[in-house]
């Protein structure tokens, strides 16, 4: 299974513990960002692998296609389990008291389950979940995966034992707003189908020493070139929220440098927060971009040092 997994993501996988989690980037042949996730080793020979939303289905066929064009001689069965399992994430400063009131058989504590880790729980007298210690949120997060046929029990269990702590749901939207703040690109928006593996930022995850795996020889290629690169942006007006696809331009002239591809309102910060793909000459932090709104009007904003417009450090998502 390592073979596969480091055949199929840019970074390497032969060394990955059981109950350990690593996120890795998928690129297709010619180098462009295919799909991202996470996958966790859950014992000597089974792994649990996640992808985007929409990729599930697409990443099964990718990876069918290697095992069964390129190498019909490894011994490994992909299963899809994208149906099987409800996905529910418990996210926030009160998630592990939560999570606690309702789980057994698992050490919640941050010493015994931190950050990136996978465990087999069970939840609501529900055996059989996993349990991820991940989030997109950027906020503490548990990510249960409950047997779908009992998805509303776990639900609404979750739901009864997080009343005193104010607990309730939230959905996409409030989702998309906090992984934008804290930076975390989504395939198929804030990439497109020309998008490099460099021009994600992620370069230290792609390892052009590995022996071989799916775009190798074009990124290598792509590693000695300039390429548009994925960026913070803030607006100078914090009340503006550009549409997403406008144009990043030169000045006051219509020379397109770069495109708006993220953009909301931050609860958090009180203000406007985009992420966007800008030419290389614009993607050091502090450089001043000129979007240009649909309205034709235009706005300055400086491109920020860090991708995470809020806690880059990290330091609620391990908590």
């Amino acid at each position: 299974i390592p073979k596969l997994l480091n055949l199929l993501y840019t970074n390497k996988w032969s060394k990955l513990p059981v109950g350990k989690v690593r996120y890795g980037m998928m690129c297709s042949e010619d180098g462009v960002v295919l799909d991202d996730g996470v996958t966790g080793r859950l014992g000597s020979e089974h792994y649990l692998m996640t992808t985007t939303s929409s990729g599930a289905g697409g990443v099964w066929e990718w990876v069918e296609n290697w095992l069964q064009t390129e190498r019909p001689d490894w011994k490994v069965h992909v299963t899809p389990v994208t149906t099987a399992y409800v996905s529910i994430n418990v996210a926030g400063p009160k998630a592990r008291e939560l999570v606690s009131r309702v789980t057994e058989g698992v050490d919640l504590s941050p010493e015994s389950f931190p950050y990136m880790e996978v465990r087999l729980a069970t939840v609501a007298g529900v055996a059989g979940c996993f349990m991820w210690r991940i989030g997109f949120t950027g906020e503490l997060s548990f990510e249960i995966h409950a047997p779908s046929g009992h998805g509303l029990h776990v639900w609404e269990a979750l739901m009864d034992a997080g009343r005193d702590l104010g607990v309730g749901p939230f959905g996409l939207e409030g989702q998309r707003i906090m992984r934008l703040e804290k930076g975390h690109f989504i395939v198929g928006q804030d990439t497109d189908g020309l998008t490099l593996g460099p021009s994600t930022g992620l370069s230290p995850l792609i390892k052009l020493d590995k022996d071989d795996f799916a775009g190798l020889p074009e990124l290598a290629w792509a590693a000695d070139r300039s390429l548009p690169m994925i960026v913070a942006i803030q607006p100078d007006d914090p009340n503006v929220v550009p549409d997403e696809a406008s144009q990043i331009v030169r000045g006051n002239t219509n020379e397109i440098l770069g495109r708006i591809t993220s953009a909301r309102m931050s609860p958090t910060l009180g203000r406007s927060i985009c992420l966007g793909q800008v030419e290389p000459e614009l993607a050091a932090g502090g450089t001043k971009v000129t979007v240009l709104l649909t309205s034709g009007e235009r706005v300055g904003a400086p491109v920020m040092d860090h991708p995470a417009h809020f806690d880059p450090a990290g330091e609620r998502l391990r908590g």
